[in-house]
């Protein structure tokens, strides 16, 4: 009789284990990780009117945080939705070139922070186990929170000149001097984004309600984030320029996609409910 109430006892811990992986379940998350975004071409050696060459990327690093909260319809299946922080970006190499033996050199750097929303299908191979292998995929609506494109000229002997977009306006600063000019037909960023999510790593079990997920997680926009028509006037409408084109009737910027990407580790603090 012993026995068989032994028994029993192990089972019904047993089926405890796996019904706590069930129902609704909170995750904190951290994602450090490199970030991939648009292409972008200068004229060659910016003495030509002819020949236009695509910048160097540089390394870019970027950021996730934020929560999920998931619902698991078995112990090893569920959906999750989430709302995270996430930095965008890229960084471009300095590109340097020398006429009439004087050094010039271009700097590029691309920054965009936006609110993403992730919706996700899970799934966990072994969840009463102390490590578990888990698998992730979806897709995340992006809302553009905030955004900084910035480029910069040093010529020889002159002061240098930054060109700043963020927000509203761009502001181009030479030394002392400084203009700005507002956008009209948008800013240069659209501000909704679009994408797919796959995920793949370990899940440790801390204890019977408390787990740490480790992922390497991947994002790919599907949205083209830049707003071609976007223009800049400091007066009115009249005399506004394509901010992608500028001053270049020609330049190949003003038709080149950006699309954001990412690759990093998500680390997760996940508690069922």
């Amino acid at each position: 009789m012993k026995r068989k109430l032994f028994f029993i006892l192990l089972l019904a811990l047993g089926a405890g284990n796996i019904y706590a992986q069930k129902g609704l379940s909170l995750e904190i998350i951290a994602q450090p990780g490199i970030s991939f975004g648009g292409e972008f071409d200068v004229l060659q050696n910016l003495t030509s009117t002819n020949s236009w060459t695509a910048m160097d990327k540089s390394l870019t690093t970027n950021m996730n945080m934020g929560a999920e909260l998931g619902y698991n319809f078995d112990d090893k299946m569920g959906v999750s939705i989430g709302m995270l922080y996430s930095h965008q970006g890229q960084n471009f190499s300095d590109y340097s070139w020398t006429y009439n033996n004087e050094q010039y050199v271009f700097k590029r750097s691309v920054s965009l922070n936006y609110l993403k929303i992730p919706i996700q299908f899970n799934y966990i191979s072994t969840p009463v186990k102390n490590m578990s292998f888990i698998f992730s995929t979806g897709f995340y609506l992006g809302f553009l929170l905030s955004y900084t494109d910035e480029n910069t000229f040093q010529y020889p002997n002159e002061p240098i000149q930054i060109i700043t977009a963020n927000g509203t306006t761009c502001t181009q600063t030479n030394g002392t001097k400084t203009e700005s000019a507002a956008f009209v037909n948008g800013n240069p960023f659209n501000s909704f984004d679009f994408g797919g999510i796959l995920s793949a790593g370990l899940q440790f079990k801390l204890s019977d309600k408390i787990f740490l997920p480790l992922m390497l997680n991947y994002q790919i926009g599907f949205s083209d984030v830049k707003n071609q028509a976007s223009q800049f006037t400091q007066s009115n409408s009249s005399n506004a320029e394509l901010f992608w084109q500028g001053s270049n009737n020609n330049s190949p910027n003003a038709t080149l996609p950006y699309h954001n990407s990412s690759l990093g580790l998500k680390i997760g603090l996940k508690i069922t409910l």
